[in-house]
């Protein structure tokens, strides 16, 4: 019994002294390493992953449920938002702001 109870503390003391190794570790490095920000808000056109906010004008179309910008020459785009009724917008044009999730801009306000 005796036995049992010094390997499990033994245990104990190395398992615990490895998660401090580690963490002091990991604290050190992230102090030694910078930080990678990207301070501006823009869409960089290129890239596949889309971020950032967005202006396009264009009129709002709705087909099952679903809503589209139709910009001038442009294939129309599917929108969303959480935030405005773009209900109320259909069949006008205007300018929106959002942001992308994938291919869907996701409208934050209409004008």
């Amino acid at each position: 019994m005796k036995q049992t109870l010094l390997v499990l503390i033994m245990a104990a003391i190395l398992i615990g002294g490895g998660a401090f190794w580690f963490i002091s570790s990991a604290k050190k490095n992230s102090q030694t390493m910078p930080a990678i920000t990207n301070s501006k808000n823009t869409v960089n056109p290129g890239a596949t992953e889309k971020s950032g906010t967005t202006t396009k004008v264009g009129k709002i179309t709705s087909n099952d449920g679903k809503f589209y910008l139709q910009e001038a020459g442009q294939i129309a785009k599917e929108i969303e938002s959480y935030v405005v009724d773009l209900s109320v917008y259909v069949g006008q044009t205007v300018t929106v702001s959002g942001q992308y999730s994938g291919d869907t801009l996701f409208v934050g306000s209409v004008k």
